[in-house]
């Protein structure tokens, strides 16, 4: 299957290699992209929005030849629920790693659950034992254009069928759970998605480069599950 990898803010497409290779080496084809105005950390940025970012997704899904997979990550998850909104016929599964999907009239950031899981105590575990991350939450309060700080415009219900994973990494799926039954962003969209599943996956904020393999792992499983459902829905067609 056609996978296509959207990796978070101030990385590029190169982010997913070792996951594009674990994909490749189980029959996959991954699409790893790098958005506008992060083909580096200090590119220009002036005029980048949110739109520029949705519509290369779905331009991507429009080369491919049939039903595609979408993985985002952090940030880039509600920027792949975007793209699912766009093309809902076309997405046979999106995975939203260390991330979830915006809903409709909140900004894309909101999925990146930044209020919502800033006092679990995961999380300030992992701020207080990497630096980096400590840095990235720094950076989010700063602003990062209009690329992120756009609101979300979702208008096609049928993204609600289209089946989902959460991986949980820097929070847990417990936390998803409370956020989902409190119908609170960022997690509010899921309590709306007919098919989500929900991981843990204790990681710091980049499963991709932390622990690629069981990443990868995950997406392929995730994958044979969407694939045996087209199957089961060409025969029903036929």
């Amino acid at each position: 299957m056609d996978v296509i990898l959207v990796p978070g803010l101030w990385l590029d497409g190169s982010s997913w290699e070792e996951v594009s290779d674990g994909l490749r080496d189980a029959g996959h084809v991954p699409h790893p992209l790098t958005l506008r105005g992060l083909t580096a950390r200090t590119a220009d940025r002036t005029g980048v929005m949110l739109a520029d970012h949705v519509a290369l997704i779905a331009s991507t899904i429009d080369q491919m030849g049939g039903p595609v997979a979408l993985v985002g990550h952090a940030e880039a998850c509600g920027l792949v629920h975007a793209g699912v909104n766009r093309r809902p016929d076309r997405i046979a599964h999106a995975f939203h790693v260390a991330g979830m999907p915006s809903a409709d009239g909140t900004y894309v950031f909101t999925g990146f659950a930044a209020d919502a899981h800033r006092g679990t105590d995961e999380l300030a575990r992992r701020c207080a034992t990497d630096p980096a991350l400590a840095a990235l939450r720094e950076r989010q309060r700063e602003g990062y254009g209009n690329g992120v700080d756009s609101l979300q415009r979702l208008t096609d219900d049928r993204r609600y069928d289209v089946p989902v994973t959460v991986v949980a990494t820097e929070y847990t799926t417990e936390d998803v759970r409370r956020w989902m039954s409190e119908d609170a962003d960022p997690a509010r969209e899921l309590t709306r998605i007919r098919d989500v599943t929900l991981v843990d996956l204790p990681a710091g904020h980049w499963p991709q480069f932390e622990c690629a393999a069981e990443l990868t792992r995950l997406i392929i499983d995730g994958l044979m599950d969407a694939r045996s459902a087209t199957v089961e829905t060409r025969a029903e067609r036929a």
